[in-house]
């Protein structure tokens, strides 16, 4: 039986998504694509995120970055592993 909180998404185009979700408030997406792997761990506060991204793949900047924001308008909790990813870039994006 395949473990509910574990979600592994090879895909055709290689990228791989592992998705862990150990409360419904807390993800960790681990993001491969040949050498690039990247990690993001969120957290879901009732009014606020944070969102720690670590690019191991990156020699030029091997520090991770931790970002603490107001909910965005719209933010939903219950998407899918492929659209909640989308949904961390594109908070981080406006971000930085």
């Amino acid at each position: 039986m395949r473990d509910p909180l574990l979600t592994r998404r090879p895909r055709s185009d290689g990228w791989q998504v592992t998705v862990t979700r150990p409360d419904p408030r807390a993800i960790l997406f681990d993001v491969a694509l040949s050498d690039y792997r990247e990690f993001f761990f969120v957290a879901v506060g009732e009014r606020s995120l944070a969102i720690t991204m670590y690019d191991t793949s990156d020699d030029t900047f091997p520090e991770p970055q931790t970002f603490v924001f107001a909910k965005p308008y719209g933010w939903q909790d219950d998407l899918p592993d492929d659209e909640a990813l989308l949904q961390v870039w594109q908070a981080v994006g406006v971000q930085r």
